[in-house]
């Protein structure tokens, strides 16, 4: 198996999970330019790095949750710890989302594909039921739910925003072999240990 070159331009937390998935044949690399078979792990819409080659693989895959996440369920998880994270009363928005182990396993099904895949969890869960997934792995962390005249001046007004608008991504991408198991029930039911991440 050749060494693969893998680029995830501020989405460097899911690399070791890719390191593990892909043990013995894998390489990080900053520059794409610089790498002899690529694949690029990016959030849907955002531009390729530099010097990525036609040809290459492209995951493009929203809200990555992990060890060391960022973005939005980053925000919301520092929120919910902080104590200043509130469920909305009535909101129904949902957002896709997709966990770094899932990532990784598509990275090792998709090499050599050169095709642009764009993956979820497939699940679209509710900001609430996301954000009491991540506050079960925050020590059972309770988040009190406001009324919406509350939240408006409780929440940062953009992030209020953003959980109470719908981001889900409804063109998915097939991956032969690839069955992610939804966020929502891995932050629920995953059992860590000394092995993971």
């Amino acid at each position: 198996m050749p060494t693969v070159h893998v680029c995830a331009p501020a989405r460097e937390f899911i690399l070791p999970y890719i390191d593990r998935e892909l043990s013995g044949w894998y390489e990080r690399v900053d520059d794409p330019a610089a790498a002899d078979f690529r694949v690029a792990v990016i959030s849907p819409g955002d531009e390729l790095p530099q010097g990525f080659p036609a040809g290459g693989t492209v995951l493009e895959c929203p809200n990555i949750v992990g060890t060391g996440m960022t973005g939005l369920p980053m925000e919301i998880a520092r929120r919910i710890a902080g104590g200043t994270y509130f469920h909305i009363l009535g909101n129904d928005a949902r957002l896709s989302t997709i966990h770094a182990s899932d990532v990784a396993r598509a990275v090792y099904l998709s090499i050599g594909s050169g095709r642009r895949i764009t993956l979820t969890d497939g699940a679209d869960p509710t900001f609430i039921d996301f954000a009491d997934a991540l506050a079960h792995r925050i020590n059972d962390k309770r988040i009190l739910t406001v009324k919406p005249l509350w939240a408006r001046f409780l929440m940062r007004a953009g992030l209020r925003r953003m959980v109470t608008t719908d981001a889900v991504v409804y063109r998915v991408s097939s991956l032969e072999g690839f069955t992610p198991t939804p966020v929502v029930e891995y932050l629920h039911t995953h059992v860590y240990d000394d092995e993971s991440l």
